[in-house]
């Protein structure tokens, strides 16, 4: 097989194209959502993510005040609506949930709402900020999840029924996974 360089700006796409998830936020008064495919799971027990968000995004004052947010999974039925969150600012006072047909459901734990079209959701509580200039990465404790049961069950997502998660290439186009494979241990 033969290779060639690519430009380092685009190297990280090389890792994969990441699962994408409505990020939402709120303080009891006011929330948001937005898009980030820059996530990962960073331990188990105690149950810890990982999650890089620009500074500049209006969410991200949410965070810094509240020190919370939830993870909502989202599956390609969603795809317009998470493109949407992740092109519309709440700057502006634009109701992101009203706007691209999503509903607010209460959380057990933390004050933002989850959304209650998502596959599963995990509200977390910041342990860590990272400063990465014009961005952070957020520690956070998963305090609570869920999911719908149908698609996630004994710790693991099924895909049989047409399930497709999606996940980001860049600007607006995304790929799905619809199904799982085995490799053989030798």
């Amino acid at each position: 097989m033969r290779r060639r360089g690519i430009e380092l700006k685009n190297a990280y796409r090389l890792l994969g194209p990441g699962s994408v998830l409505l990020v939402s936020v709120g303080d009891g008064e006011r929330d948001n959502l937005f898009t980030v495919a820059w996530n990962m799971p960073l331990a188990k027990d105690p149950p810890l993510i990982g999650l890089e968000s620009s500074k500049k995004h209006f969410s991200y004052d949410f965070i810094e005040r509240t020190g919370e947010f939830a993870l909502n999974v989202t599956d390609s039925s969603l795809v317009d609506a998470v493109l949407g969150c992740g092109s519309v600012s709440g700057r502006d006072g634009v109701d992101k949930f009203e706007r691209f047909g999503l509903t607010r459901t209460p959380a057990s734990v933390i004050r933002a709402p989850l959304v209650e079209e998502a596959l599963a959701s995990l509200e977390c509580q910041v342990d860590q900020v990272v400063d990465l200039g014009s961005s952070a990465l957020l520690i956070a404790r998963v305090v609570a999840a869920e999911a719908d049961p149908e698609r996630f069950r004994d710790g693991e997502w099924h895909f049989a029924g047409g399930l497709e998660l999606i996940h980001h290439l860049g600007a607006d186009r995304f790929c799905v996974s619809d199904r799982a494979i085995t490799g053989r241990k030798r």
